[in-house]
């Protein structure tokens, strides 16, 4: 199984919107591009942009595109360690 085989079927069981938008995956920079359809998908993403920030799946940043809008970047920020 491919890494973006994985990480798609990970985030379509986890979060809804998933399953409609197009991926790429960038292996270099370990960026996830999410191709959106519509902008409703595009606003549901932004919601959980929260979320997907903390997502340690190997990704360093999602970049969401919808045509017409300005992308979406969203980085991961991992989580502190409490010591």
């Amino acid at each position: 199984m491919s890494f973006l085989i994985a990480v798609s079927q990970f985030l379509a069981s986890r979060y809804p919107w998933w399953g409609v938008c197009h991926l790429r995956f960038e292996p270099k920079s370990r960026t996830l591009y999410l191709l959106c359809v519509n902008s409703e998908h595009r606003s549901a993403i932004f919601r959980d942009a929260s979320s997907l920030s903390r997502l340690d799946v190997g990704i360093e940043r999602f970049i969401v595109i919808h045509p017409g809008y300005p992308d979406i970047i969203i980085p991961y920020v991992p989580r502190q360690s409490v010591e």
